[in-house]
């Protein structure tokens, strides 16, 4: 599953990403990508996902920092 939360509000691309995580952890999903641009997303990303009770562990796509691999638990 690919989710772009580029070109957003900080608050709204905070509720796709709470929802579509939690959507994704039920539906047993592996692993998600995340767009999240270079701006103020990016910013908060990281304590966006070490706060999500379903995200086990997330990386920046080396060839883009504006693109994360997030891992969910197992359900």
């Amino acid at each position: 599953m690919k989710l772009d939360l580029h070109g957003h509000s900080v608050h709204t691309a905070w509720r796709i990403f709470n929802t579509r995580i939690t959507d994704a952890f039920y539906a047993k999903q592996k692993t998600i990508v995340v767009v999240t641009g270079q701006g103020a997303i990016m910013q908060e990303f990281g304590v966006w996902c070490a706060q999500h009770p379903h995200i086990k562990t997330w990386t920046n796509a080396p060839h883009n920092p504006g693109s994360y691999k997030i891992s969910l638990k197992k359900g």
